[in-house]
């Protein structure tokens, strides 16, 4: 029996079915109206264009024979937009920024802002692919200076969204994440399917980057129903391939190998070369991870080729890397290292273009400043010299005195160059000392500040042993069931409220956080320098963070809105703290304590602090906190061990 969702596609299949016949005849029918036909055409080629880009891409070429007969600038402006998105799709980047080259230049002879701001999107989503991630921006921030202008809603939704891609591409993922929240907030204000669907994938895909994956995955399956429903087949494919990331960053091959699979076939079906070549490059790398390094090798050749063939260098720099852990790991030294140099070469190739295609634009702004200022002074100095001919036919006294007269203004130019130099002096020492100011910030907030200040000493850090740190672990007990009632921007937001509490909460008893993990927060008290009241503090951090819960609880459910509850759990026990990483750093711990701490917290109960014997043993002659015995409980993978619920004393 067909489920209910099953039923739902099969009616709006049908029902998109019979509108696509409805609008081919109306195109059909040369006895109606051209606006009629280049309406119906439009709609028929810019849904093809996404499903077939071929067949999109000549269905829109006979819409612009009939809209350029027609002299309708309009529809001419709408189909080179699909012949460039159809071109861009199919790897033609250079035909995809001719065709958006035209698009402009309608845009502007109409005067419409709004299609100019769609143009410089579209524009920019090319320069992407391309790798050219300056340039792109520089596309984008003229989008948004200009729906900013026009208070555009719908754009501004479309242009934050595509900052954020460019954020993730530059390896930032928080301010990536800024941007995506930005427009999933301006998707529910306009209630567009569309638009909270792409937002549930860009806020997936980037949580997932942050180590967050099972809230990753209840994003992508938002998604992927809502791009079901909309009938969008290269998202549903873009989707699918995240889903198969996620579940391998859990270990649950078995899915993501499936969800690979499908979007193989949605893509492969379409032919869009960049989300198809990073299918074959994740099932590389998830077979990398089965130990089947042959297998990964066949996987990551079909990407470069398609990569290769329509010039995406970011996905074949992804191919080479994956081909060269492949032969290492199968013991093929010659083609690893051939691969390595072919990988080289690419990120050379990515590195110059960003590079040198920002020092070009800089020298072009430059040059183009130079000039017009030397245009300035050429002009400033023919009206001198006009007025000063004149001055001379007045006689001598007046000229006299006009010459005291310029004197004094050449004096006052004088003086008043000298103090804007001295401004300009004093500014630019500021602007020094508050880029340092917030170098260091950003440092302090991913590591410790006395590892910051090693690492900024001696160029690292070392890893420590700790014979006696106390870790806390928290959990959202129902998490799942919870999420799936709040939407991509009330989940993420309702996440970043909870966090950004915790963080306060760890800076005002002294523990240190240490990470999250997807919704589980994770901190420890006596590192990096040791405390001897760090198991005392950390459990009162625990109690701060479940009373801040329960408020929040309280609240939301009194507004008929979902809320979590959550678990805590914390033991003290030896480990070893350090920074993970080169670029990205992260301070963080390991040790058989950890794993400890994690059983503290799945083995408690909702809105309790539950701890072990050995927290219990350190923490429990602090005057202002009671324990309650629980006995011997059975952990997993640890046996029985000896846990207390602790609490505030009362009174």
């Amino acid at each position: 029996m067909r489920g209910p969702l099953s039923l739902l596609l099969i009616l709006v299949a049908l029902s998109a079915r019979a509108q696509a016949d409805s609008l081919w005849r109306v195109w059909s029918d040369t006895g109606r109206p051209d606006s009629a036909r280049l309406q119906a055409i439009q709609q028929l080629a810019w849904k093809a264009v996404f499903e077939q880009p071929d067949s999109g891409v000549a269905l829109a070429w006979k819409q612009l024979e009939l809209a350029t007969r027609a002299r309708s600038a309009r529809s001419i402006y709408e189909a080179h937009t699909t012949i460039a998105v159809g071109s861009s799709m199919r790897g033609d980047h250079a035909a995809a920024l001719e065709h958006l080259s035209q698009c402009m230049a309608l845009a502007k002879s109409m005067g419409d802002l709004k299609r100019q701001s769609s143009t410089y999107r579209n524009q920019s989503n090319v320069y992407r692919s391309i790798g050219d991630l300056p340039l792109a921006l520089e596309q984008l921030q003229k989008s948004l200076r200009i729906d900013t202008e026009l208070g555009n809603s719908e754009g501004l939704e479309g242009t934050y969204n595509n900052i954020g891609n460019l954020y993730t591409e530059l390896g930032e993922p928080a301010k990536a994440l800024e941007n995506y929240r930005r427009s999933a907030e301006l998707a529910d204000a306009l209630n567009s399917d569309k638009g909270r669907a792409q937002a549930a994938m860009n806020l997936g895909s980037t949580l997932l980057d942050l180590g967050r994956p099972d809230t990753a995955i209840i994003l992508f399956r938002q998604s992927l129903e809502r791009y079901r429903k909309l009938g969008r087949k290269p998202e549903q494919g873009m989707v699918l391939n995240n889903l198969g990331r996620a579940y391998g960053q859990l270990g649950r091959l078995p899915e993501a190998f499936a969800s690979l699979d499908s979007a193989e076939r949605i893509l492969g079906a379409i032919g869009t070369a960049k989300p198809l070549a990073r299918t074959h490059v994740n099932r590389g790398t998830l077979l990398l991870k089965a130990g089947r390094a042959r297998d990964a090798v066949a996987a990551c050749r079909a990407g470069e080729r398609i990569a290769l063939e329509g010039n995406l260098l970011q996905q074949r720099r992804e191919c080479l890397s994956c081909l060269h852990q492949a032969y290492e790991r199968l013991g093929d030294y010659r083609k690893a290292y051939a691969a390595h140099a072919e990988y080289t070469t690419v990120h050379d190739s990515l590195q110059r273009i960003n590079n040198s295609k920002e020092v070009t634009r800089l020298e072009v702004s430059r040059s183009f400043q130079e000039r017009m200022l030397a245009d300035s002074l050429s002009n400033v100095r023919q009206r001198y010299e006009d007025q000063l001919a004149y001055q001379q036919q007045l006689g001598r006294e007046r000229e006299q005195r006009n010459i005291f007269l310029f004197s004094g203004i050449g004096v006052l130019l004088l003086a008043g160059g000298l103090w804007n130099r001295l401004r300009y002096t004093r500014r630019s020492r500021a602007a020094i000392q508050r880029e340092k100011d917030r170098s260091d910030g950003l440092l302090h907030n991913i590591l410790p500040e006395e590892v910051a200040a090693e690492l900024k000493a001696k160029g690292h850090a070392e890893a420590r042993h700790f014979d006696q740190v106390t870790i806390l672990f928290t959990d959202f007990k129902g998490f799942t069931g919870v999420s799936e009632r709040l939407s991509p921007a009330e989940l993420v937001e309702e996440l970043n409220c909870c966090f950004t509490a915790f963080d306060a909460i760890m800076e005002r008893y002294g523990v240190e956080k240490i990470k999250t993990i997807g919704d589980a927060y994770m901190a420890a008290g006596g590192v990096p320098e040791p405390r001897p009241d760090a198991a005392a503090d950390v459990i009162r951090a625990a109690l701060a963070m479940q009373a801040f819960m329960r408020a929040r609880h309280e609240a939301r459910t009194a507004q008929g809105l979902p809320a979590f509850e959550m678990r805590a759990g914390v033991h003290t026990g030896a480990v070893v703290a350090g920074i993970v990483g080169s670029r990205k750093f992260q301070y963080d711990i390991w040790g058989d304590a950890v794993n400890t701490a994690a059983r503290m917290e799945s083995s408690g109960e909702a809105g309790r602090v539950n701890i072990s014997g050995a927290t219990h043993a350190l923490a429990v002659h602090a005057p202002d906190l009671a324990f309650f015995p629980r006995g011997r409980v059975s952990a997993k993978g640890k046996g029985e061990l000896e846990m207390w619920f602790a609490e505030r004393r009362q009174g």
